[in-house]
């Protein structure tokens, strides 16, 4: 028996040294009576060179209170993290839960320890990673209220962390967006499983609506059980991006078109032209060749326009309409015609693409108003217009700026396209109208200048 029980305490002992905590009993005054051997292996301690000091002496003293009255019981919780001297004279930190058999009325305190010293430092990074992150990290209830929102929200969004605390979200949501938003929400409390991605309109700090893309999903288990995380980030460039290539394609599906209806055209004039030359040899035949070339040259060139027009953000400035007008007027065969500008306000556009706009609309105004037709340019709280004084639109609006289409006979039916095509590109709103002296009159809405 007594070899039976020797191996039983050796074993036991050999347990405690292998333990991941370590295992103490102090008096009242927290005075070590027992350490385990694990002491040696998490803290560097001789188990027995312990026994008989005070467990408070190499506590760090800021924490020292807090450990008093954690380990006797002066404070609901059970245990505690703070920072604790190893037998290498450094600092680490531990966490002790106090045993709930201990027996105070004995004088006696359990509790066990065990480093965290990479806890403190995985929560530091992670609080850098909230912070800096170009995601907003956000944690729902069931009912879809705020318990937590990264620090990184007021970097991307503009809101202060606190301010965001406790509110509803989907106040900042855009009206057109909120009905998706809520029911993918509603998914995700249904549907554990569910992985609900969002793009939406988000209301920043400064007012804007920005784009933002929203990924979430409900927590299955764990201290977060039943919560939804959700991850939000900007994507306003990306879908700057899209409506660009969507623009690009736009024109490029316009330009085959046009490459493969409104050249054949002429194409065919040519053809038929060469042919009757070479078989009379009469001078009228190579004229009409040559108008045909002449037309094809014109329509290649604004093809070209309406294929590559963009406009470049970073290219938008600050441009005085009045100069900018007078110098699309002198790239105008203008005739007998006459420019008037009325401009008191500049705006702000991409320079280049203002004036195919104006040449366009001028060389429009002279097409069909006459040699002598008077242009006005000139600028309103919303943004700017150019009218004139000619014959106005006697087929009416609809078909304006369709691509091909024109009433005059040398037309080539593009210049209004192409105009239509820069003011999209600055994300702005043409709209024809008759003119008050029966001219015609187009109004550019672009309320941000």
């Amino acid at each position: 028996m007594p070899d039976q029980y020797l191996t039983s305490t050796d074993d036991f002992e050999a347990v405690l040294a292998e333990a991941p905590s370590v295992l103490a009993v102090t008096d009242g005054e927290l005075t070590i009576r027992f350490v385990s051997p694990a002491i040696e292996r998490v803290l560097g301690y001789d188990m027995e060179s312990l026994v008989g000091t005070n467990w408070l002496d190499l506590v760090h003293p800021e924490d020292a209170e807090r450990v008093r009255a954690t380990l006797a019981g002066e404070r609901e919780d059970d245990g505690t993290e703070y920072r604790f001297r190893n037998a290498d004279g450094d600092w680490v930190w531990l966490e002790t839960i106090v045993s709930a058999d201990t027996e105070t009325d004995r004088d006696c305190r359990v509790f066990t320890s065990r480093d965290v010293s990479d806890r403190p430092r995985f929560e530091a990074q992670f609080h850098q990673f909230v912070t800096h992150t170009s995601d907003v990290l956000t944690v729902f209830d069931e009912q879809g209220s705020v318990e937590y929102i990264s620090p990184s929200v007021e970097r991307v969004l503009g809101y202060e962390q606190d301010a965001m605390q406790d509110s509803d979200l989907f106040e900042y949501v855009h009206p057109d967006d909120l009905s998706t938003a809520i029911t993918e929400f509603g998914q995700m409390i249904d549907d554990p499983g569910y992985v609900a991605v969002i793009e939406h309109r988000y209301r920043h700090a400064d007012g804007d609506w920005i784009w933002a893309e929203s990924r979430g999903q409900q927590v299955a288990n764990g201290p977060l059980e039943d919560h939804v995380v959700v991850t939000t980030r900007d994507i306003s460039e990306r879908k700057q991006r899209e409506q660009e290539l969507k623009r690009q394609n736009q024109r490029l599906e316009r330009f085959s078109d046009a490459i493969s209806h409104d050249l054949r055209n002429p194409l065919d004039v040519l053809d038929g032209s060469l042919e009757l030359a070479r078989e009379t040899g009469e001078e009228a035949h190579f004229e009409r060749a040559e108008r045909s070339i002449d037309r094809m040259y014109t329509l290649i060139d604004d093809l070209l326009v309406l294929a590559k027009h963009g406009v470049d953000p970073t290219e938008i400035e600050t441009v005085d309409l009045n100069t900018l007008s007078q110098r699309a007027w002198s790239m105008v065969d203008t005739q007998d015609a006459t420019l008037e500008t009325d401009a008191d306000d500049s705006i702000k556009a991409d320079e280049g693409a203002m004036l195919e706009l104006l040449e366009n609309l001028f060389r429009n105004a002279i097409e069909h108003g006459g040699d002598d037709v008077t242009v006005t340019v000139g600028t309103e709280s919303w943004g700017f217009y150019v009218t004139d004084d000619g014959a106005g639109f006697q087929d009416g609006t609809v078909d304006l700026f369709e691509p091909g289409y024109s009433t005059a006979d040398d037309g080539t039916g593009f210049g209004l396209c192409i105009v239509e095509q820069i003011v999209d590109a600055h994300n702005w709103e043409v709209i024809a109208t008759d003119s008050e002296s029966g001219g015609a009159r187009f109004e550019f809405i672009c309320c941000d200048n």
